[in-house]
């Protein structure tokens, strides 16, 4: 672990990985930190003729770093409320992770064959969601109830991602149609029990939908608008408000206490900015930039940033010289002197 002054914020960071291979925080849309804050989760690539690639956990005060599964596990995600975490060996088998002792877990199986397109969920009740690509080749959401095989709720021709089942009503499972671009008809809910799948964001003619996650409590989801607006609409999907705006933002996350949303700034669809991490204030629609990062090389070397679950720390992909991806965080009280 290093720390250094952003040069255009000023602000400390701190940088817990280096290269070469990529070392990249969890996604956004799930918890990053484990329920006390003491540790985050990221995931390390495996370069050629090595075996150390998997999912690692960081102390965040002294920078050490444990290995918590090895390269053949996918899909690691942390639960919301409780110190567990879920990922899946070999493609389909499903394990339960205690992100104290690192002791795994056997829970279940996926649909034989197939494999999930982003990382498993999990609702306050247990249940384990996920998109899922069925050895057919069809798409699908799964879900896994405790002690209870996998179930097949979905299926559908469309390339299905993102999947994220509501943290506290475990009918319900968000899940988008990945075109790898723009989509006429992005966002989606699928309804479990009444088995019926509706859009979530209607979208209308020019809008540009992407990158959505829930709040934590469930009753909230923020998604982004291209270029750079911030929307955050209702469980149901009924009203959105414009939480805030920056140039060039991408990737969304909600402050379990919904107060704060903070994004990365990214160069795409051929404009070309400093790139970085931005803070919003919901109440105010403040923005300002809070860190500086390199360019991203691929998806997968995106900044995603997301707060620990007190709120009070940023952590953040920040991708080296290479491009590629490394662990940082920022501590918010610097920043909230200043505000």
């Amino acid at each position: 672990m290093t720390e250094y002054r952003d040069p255009v914020t000023g602000y400390a960071i701190k940088r817990y990985t280096e290269g070469p291979e990529r070392n990249a925080k969890l996604y956004f849309t799930c918890e990053n930190f484990s329920l006390d804050d003491r540790h985050f989760f990221f995931m390390k690539q495996q370069l050629p003729g090595r075996t150390d690639g998997g999912c690692y956990r960081a102390d965040v005060a002294t920078g050490e770093i444990t290995r918590i599964t090895d390269d053949t596990f996918r899909g690691f995600a942390t639960d919301r409320e409780k110190n567990l975490g879920y990922t899946c060996k070999n493609e389909t088998e499903v394990y339960q992770v205690d992100l104290t002792t690192a002791e795994m877990t056997k829970i279940g199986d996926l649909p034989a064959g197939g494999q999930i397109t982003g990382h498993l969920t999990a609702a306050n009740t247990g249940r384990i969601a996920c998109s899922y690509h069925l050895a057919n080749k069809i798409y699908a959401l799964v879900i896994m109830d405790p002690g209870k095989e996998a179930e097949i709720v979905y299926q559908s021709d469309y390339r299905l991602g993102h999947a994220q089942i509501c943290p506290t009503d475990e009918n319900l499972i968000f899940y988008i149609h990945e075109t790898e671009g723009d989509a006429f008809q992005r966002t989606w809910m699928c309804d479990v029990k009444e088995h019926y799948v509706r859009p979530y964001y209607v979208e209308h003619p020019n809008e540009w939908i992407t990158h959505e996650v829930w709040a934590a409590d469930g009753s909230e989801m923020a998604i982004m608008k291209l270029r750079g607006h911030v929307i955050v609409g209702d469980k149901d999907g009924r009203h959105f408000d414009e939480a805030g705006w920056s140039e060039q933002l991408l990737h969304p996350c909600l402050s379990r206490d919904k107060k704060w949303i903070v994004a990365d700034r990214i160069s795409y669809l051929g404009v070309t900015v400093q790139e970085g991490v931005v803070l919003i204030e919901r109440a105010t629609k403040k923005a300002k930039l809070i860190a500086t990062t390199g360019s991203c090389k691929t998806g997968a070397d995106h900044q995603h940033p997301s707060f620990n679950r007190k709120g009070d720390m940023v952590l953040f992909s920040n991708p080296d010289e290479n491009g590629n991806a490394q662990v940082c965080t920022i501590a918010l009280d610097q920043v909230m002197k200043e505000w």
